[in-house]
C-alpha cells in the first residue's frame, strides 16, 4: 500500500524515474498477491461470516493492483513523449502518436480499476483492509482521469499540432465577467499556426472587428433560437451562447474566415481561469506595459480592475497582450508539457476549455469528451444530468457580483413511471449600493433594458433526454418561459433582474423517467463565483408505476 502513495507523490512531482521504479515494484507485488488470492481455498474462505468481506476486498485490491501496475507503462509512454521533444516545440508529434494505443489501453484499465475499487464497501472492513482499499482507490482516482485526458490527447494532438502537415488553430478567449452558456462573451481571437508540434502567432482580432449581421452566420437549429434568441449567430460575442460547441466552432470559424480569408482547422475556447492555470506552471509573465501577470493576480487584473479604471480600447489592448504573452511562453517549448496538461485538467473539467475540429476523425474524439462543450459535459455527467446555463442581459461586466445556488429535487413520483423534478436556481447580487455610479463598461449603463447597477440574466435549464417541460415559477409566480426540445432534451428559459442585495428564486419543473430522477446530477455554466450545488434524492424504492 505505501507504493500507492509513492505513485501519487511521483505524479505530483512529475518524477518519471520514481514512477517507473514504483511501477516495477508494484508489478512484483501484484504477481505475489494474485498467486495468493487466486487459490481455491481463499475463494471458499470468502464465504465465511465476519471475515469474508475482508477477504473479498483483499482479492479485489490484489487484482486491481495488477491492472494498475500493468497500466502504468502506458502512462509513462505518453509522459515520455511529452517530455522528450525538440527545442521550440510543444510536443514530439511522432512520439505522441506512437504512444496512442498503449495509453488508450491504460486509460480503459485504470477506469475499470477505479470502478471496481469504489464498489468495495469500506465500512464493512476492518481498519487495515479498509485503509488498503482507500489508498489504492485514491491512486486509481488520480491516475484514471489523467490517463483518459492523455489518451484523447494522444489521438488528437499529433495531427492537430501539425504532425501531418501545418494546421490553423483559432483561439477564442471568453470573458466570464459577461456570461454566456459556454463561459463568457467571445472577446478576443488569436490565430496560431501549428507545424510539427511548434506554434507560431499568425494574427489576432477583438470582437469589435466583426460587424453585426442581419441573419445568423450559419444555419441554427430552431431550438437554439427558441431558447437563446436570434442573436446567437448575428453577434460574434455570442458564439458560445449555444451549448453545442460544434455549432459554436462552426460559427467562430465562419466569422474568422470572413475577416481574415483563412479557415481554421480547429477552434479552442478558453478564459482567464485557464490562463491562471497555465501561469501556475510558467511563472510570472511580463507584459509590454510593464505589468506582470502571475497566477495570483491574473483574475483581478483581467476581470475586475480594467472595468473600474480603463477605457474600452485599453481593456481590449490589455486582454490581447495578456493572451499573447501567456501563450507565447507556453508555446516556446521551454515548459514541462506534462505539467501543463495536469494544470489545465481542472479548468477543462469545469467547462472552461472547449474544442471543435473541422476534421471528422478528431471531432469524433473531442465531441464525446468533456472538452466538447456544454452539451458534451451534460452527456458525460450521466443520464440524469440537468444543465443550468446563464446568459447575461446587462451588457456590462457584472458577473463578479453574482451569487448562485442550484438544487435539484424530486417533487412527485407518479404512477405512470415519471417523476416531477424541480431545479431551483437561487440568484443574488452582492454589488455595492452605489454600483450605478461605476463606469458604463462595468454596469452596462442601463442601455440594454436593465437598470444601471442591476444584473439581468437569462437562465436556461436543460433536462435529461426523453423529458417533458413542466411549469416555470419565478419569484413565486408562474412565468411564461420560452421552451423547446433540443436533442431530445426538454429545456426552458426564464429572465431575471437583480438589484444590489436582491435575491430571486427560479423554479424549473420537468417530467423525467424514475430512472433519471434516481440519477440526478447538475452541470452549469462556469461562473466567477462557484455556485452552491445540492442534488436531491430520487423516488423511494417502494414507489412503483
Amino acid at each position: 500500500m505505501p507504493l500507492a502513495a509513492q505513485a501519487r507523490s511521483a505524479l505530483d512531482a512529475q518524477d518519471l524515474d520514481q514512477l517507473t521504479s514504483v511501477a516495477e515494484e508494484m508489478s512484483a507485488h501484484a504477481d505475489r498477491t494474485a498467486s495468493a488470492t487466486s487459490d481455491p481455498i481463499w475463494r471458499l474462505a470468502e464465504a465465511t461470516p465476519a471475515i469474508g468481506a475482508n477477504l473479498v476486498a483483499v482479492r479485489v485490491v490484489s487484482e486491481e493492483l495488477g491492472h494498475i501496475s500493468s497500466a502504468l507503462p502506458g502512462v509513462l509512454a505518453i509522459a515520455g513523449a511529452l517530455e522528450d521533444r525538440a527545442p521550440g516545440t510543444l510536443v514530439d508529434t511522432a512520439a505522441l502518436a506512437a504512444s496512442a494505443a498503449s495509453v488508450e489501453q491504460a486509460a480503459a484499465s485504470l477506469t475499470g480499476s477505479a470502478e471496481s475499487l469504489h464498489a468495495v464497501d469500506v465500512d464493512a472492513l476492518i481498519s487495515p483492509v479498509a485503509k488498503g482499499v482507500t489508498e489504492l482507490r485514491a491512486a486509481a482516482d488520480l491516475l484514471a482521469p489523467l490517463a483518459d485526458v492523455a489518451a484523447g490527447a494522444a489521438r488528437v494532438l499529433p495531427s492537430a499540432l501539425g504532425g501531418d502537415g501545418a494546421r490553423s488553430i483559432l483561439l477564442m478567449v471568453q470573458n466570464p465577467a459577461e456570461l454566456r452558456t459556454g463561459g463568457g462573451i467571445s472577446g478576443s481571437f488569436v490565430e496560431l499556426r501549428a507545424a510539427d508540434g511548434a506554434l507560431t502567432l499568425v494574427g489576432q482580432a477583438d470582437s469589435s472587428a466583426f460587424p453585426r449581421r442581419a441573419a445568423p452566420i450559419v444555419d441554427l437549429p430552431e431550438a437554439t433560437t427558441a431558447l437563446f434568441g436570434d442573436g446567437v449567430g448575428r453577434y460574434v460575442q455570442n458564439a458560445s451562447m449555444t451549448p453545442d460547441f460544434a455549432v459554436s466552432g462552426e460559427m467562430a470559424s465562419a466569422w474568422w474566415a470572413g475577416l481574415s480569408g483563412r479557415t481554421p482547422d480547429m477552434v479552442v475556447a478558453v478564459d482567464p481561469y485557464v490562463l491562471q492555470a497555465l501561469l501556475s506552471v510558467t511563472g510570472p509573465v511580463p507584459l509590454p506595459s510593464g505589468a506582470v501577470l502571475e497566477a495570483g493576480n491574473v483574475l483581478d487584473e483581467l476581470l475586475v480592475q480594467p472595468y473600474l479604471s480603463m477605457s474600452s480600447e485599453q481593456q481590449t489592448e490589455l486582454f490581447a497582450t495578456a493572451v499573447d504573452a501567456v501563450f507565447a511562453r507556453v508555446s516556446d517549448g521551454s515548459m514541462d508539457a506534462l505539467a501543463l496538461l495536469r494544470a489545465v485538467q481542472q479548468p477543462a473539467a469545469d467547462g472552461r476549455i472547449s474544442v471543435w475540429s473541422a476534421h471528422a476523425e478528431e471531432q469524433s474524439v473531442i465531441g464525446g469528451s468533456p472538452i466538447g462543450g456544454a452539451s458534451a459535459r451534460q452527456e458525460a455527467a450521466g443520464a440524469g444530468a440537468f444543465a443550468v446555463y446563464f446568459n447575461d442581459a446587462t451588457g456590462g461586466k457584472m458577473a463578479g457580483y453574482l451569487d448562485v445556488a442550484i438544487e435539484s429535487r424530486t417533487v412527485e413520483c407518479r404512477e405512470d413511471g415519471l417523476a416531477d423534478v424541480v431545479v431551483t436556481v437561487t440568484m443574488g447580487s452582492h454589488a455595492p449600493a452605489d454600483v450605478e455610479a461605476f463606469p458604463l463598461s462595468l454596469t452596462g449603463g442601463g442601455l440594454f433594458g436593465v437598470g444601471a447597477g442591476d444584473i439581468g440574466t437569462n437562465v436556461t435549464v436543460t433536462a435529461p433526454k426523453g423529458s417533458f417541460v413542466g411549469e416555470v415559477v419565478v419569484k413565486g409566480e408562474p412565468y411564461p418561459a420560452a421552451s423547446a426540445v433540443d436533442d431530445d432534451r426538454a429545456a426552458s428559459t426564464a429572465r431575471v433582474n437583480l438589484s444590489p442585495d436582491e435575491v430571486n428564486v427560479l423554479e424549473f419543473h420537468f417530467l423525467v423517467s424514475r430512472e433519471d430522477a434516481n440519477a440526478q446530477s447538475i452541470v452549469h455554466t462556469p461562473l466567477m463565483n462557484a455556485p452552491a450545488l445540492r442534488v436531491g434524492e430520487g423516488c423511494p424504492a417502494g414507489v412503483s408505476p
